[in-house]
């Protein structure tokens, strides 16, 4: 068989030069390029006269005729039911694709995008799979991309950059990197995956210092609509690298992110619960942690706050990223008496590990998102009124409220603008910005309705009385939206717009619109809000 010059590329690992999709692009002449010839595929006979479902059909049969069952699974087997029952939320194991692919390399990826064209069917491509909806990552009745194979976690000869592919969870990366002294900028929660969490944004412990995983990262290597797989650098279409720093999952699938390194032994930090009555206290230092971010850059912080057990809790996840035991930028903190202290030196897989355990899979879920401009009144009004709300949802089985609070402090917004800025819409002028999100899990879907219903009219009242006050930030972070939100227009107009010319530049027949229908879509949200 003769084989092109771009499929040798692909092969190899090296970036095929084409940018945008030819006028005349023919899927089947593509899939030819990748040593697929479609003709010999028996399950693609007579595609033109088939429904979506039995398109999904051709589609997985395809892709077993090609690649066999151990990268095929099919329903109804034990690998399919293991793979289904691996996501965080219930809500994404519920979903059921039609089949689940397991790529081994780029190419094959390459080939599963050309497939959904060819036949149109649906899919969705997994990394951690840590959405709290249904359809994030995985593709109802479609196909599922679970990228775990694409793995590797190398560094170049000086060790500046590690290259990272998608199917790593971060306590995978972080143990790659440890023997060397080094990390990467990235999640703070062992088992998230590397691709939504930095495509999202991707808040860290060394974000004072660093800025967001999406800010860290050196070059992406994409899969493209038409097969193609590019480089996006800040020198290498620069337009895409832009887009892939906070636009998510709309212009490609990446298989391989290249991230500057950074040095990293041990770090200082864990939970200091307070009770009720330290609360403004907490909030407080909250502030004046955020307000001082610039003069120590180690310190990160989030709180957050909860009924357990019928007593009303701030839980403070106090984090210093060197071996520093009392570092003067959290004294305020250890000033306030607390009813447990969890802080000491950990790796930072330790670390990741720990804060593991207060996030455990099989859980119904969501997460939802608002950012304010900092005002420490308005933080303890949006607590009070919290506190005050969460027992309408007492009876909810096994329900589990809670508010949290992050900043994102000027030194955060400052390196939001390296490497040519990201697509986030954030001014570096205007911060600090207050983070507000609520976490909540329970244990029946016959209760979804009431669970997103208080989420909702929570944030209706606290989003009109930040915007009474001038205090509401439009600013939506992807990584932890609810399906209900629009996190691309939250960007503003301007962004929003040039991701949509740069997603019709890369993508012209929105096939990263149409055909991977699952997250946050440049056209909006997910579900619409019935609320």
């Amino acid at each position: 068989m003769r084989l092109s010059l771009a499929f040798l590329l692909a092969i190899s690992g090296v970036a095929v030069a084409q940018t945008s999709e030819p006028g005349d692009f023919d899927v089947k002449a593509a899939l030819a390029e990748y040593g697929v010839d479609v003709s010999a595929i028996p399950q693609l006979a007579g595609l033109q006269q088939r429904s979506i479902g039995s398109s999904c059909t051709a589609a997985c049969g395809s892709l077993s005729f090609l690649y066999g069952a151990s990268r095929v699974f099919a329903q109804n087997t034990t690998t399919y039911q293991n793979f289904t029952s691996s996501y965080w939320s219930v809500q994404q194991e519920e979903v059921q694709p039609h089949c689940v692919f397991k790529p081994g390399k780029a190419s094959d990826v390459s080939v599963l995008v050309l497939l959904s064209r060819l036949t149109q069917c649906p899919f969705a491509a997994k990394s951690g799979g840590h959405a709290a909806f249904a359809g994030a990552s995985s593709s109802p009745g479609g196909i599922t991309v679970w990228l775990k194979d694409i793995n590797a976690v190398t560094l170049n000869s000086d060790k500046s950059i590690a290259s990272v592919g998608p199917g790593n969870t971060w306590t995978d990366v972080y143990s790659a990197l440890e023997s060397h002294g080094l990390a990467v900028i990235g999640g703070r929660v062992s088992e998230i995956g590397v691709g939504g969490l930095t495509t999202g944004g991707g808040i860290s412990y060394y974000s004072n210092l660093y800025g967001w995983a999406s800010d860290n990262v050196q070059s992406f290597e994409v899969v493209t609509a038409w097969g193609q797989i590019v480089t996006a650098s800040e020198t290498q279409n620069s337009d895409l690298y832009w887009a892939l720093r906070g636009g998510g999952n709309n212009f490609g699938i990446v298989t391989k992110f290249n991230y500057y390194t950074i040095p990293s032994s041990t770090l200082f930090g864990g939970t200091r619960v307070y009770t009720e009555d330290q609360i403004p206290s907490v909030l407080n230092a909250f502030v004046n942690v955020i307000n001082n971010a610039s003069e120590d850059g180690n310190a990160q912080q989030y709180v957050a706050f909860l009924n357990t057990q019928g007593m009303n809790l701030a839980s403070a996840e106090l984090t210093y990223v060197e071996d520093n035991t009392e570092p003067a930028i959290f004294e305020q903190y250890r000033s306030i008496p607390a009813v447990s202290d969890t802080l000491s030196t950990k790796t930072l897989v330790e670390y990741c590990a720990s804060v593991q355990k207060s996030n455990p899979n099989g859980l119904r879920e969501v997460y939802w998102p608002i950012t304010v401009y900092l005002n420490e009144d308005f933080a303890n009004w949006a607590v009070d009124y919290f506190l005050s709300v969460s027992p309408q949802v007492a009876n909810v089985s096994g329900i589990n409220p809670v508010l949290i609070y992050q900043g994102i402090t000027e030194p955060i917004l400052q390196n939001m603008t390296k490497y040519g800025g990201n697509a986030l819409g954030l001014d570096a002028s205007k911060g600090p910005l207050h983070l507000m999100h609520i976490s909540t899990w329970w244990d029946n879907a016959s209760d979804d309705e009431t669970v997103y219903k208080f989420v909702n009219d929570y944030f209706d009242v606290v989003v009109a009385k930040a915007k009474s006050l001038g205090l509401y930030h439009e600013y939506i972070y992807m990584n932890y939206a609810s399906q209900y939100q629009d996190v691309i227009s939250s960007y503003g107009s301007a962004n929003r717009a040039k991701l949509q010319a740069i997603a019709s530049k890369y993508d012209p027949t929105g096939v990263f619109q149409t055909l991977q229908p699952g997250y946050f879509k440049l056209s909006g949200a997910p579900v619409v809000n019935p609320f």
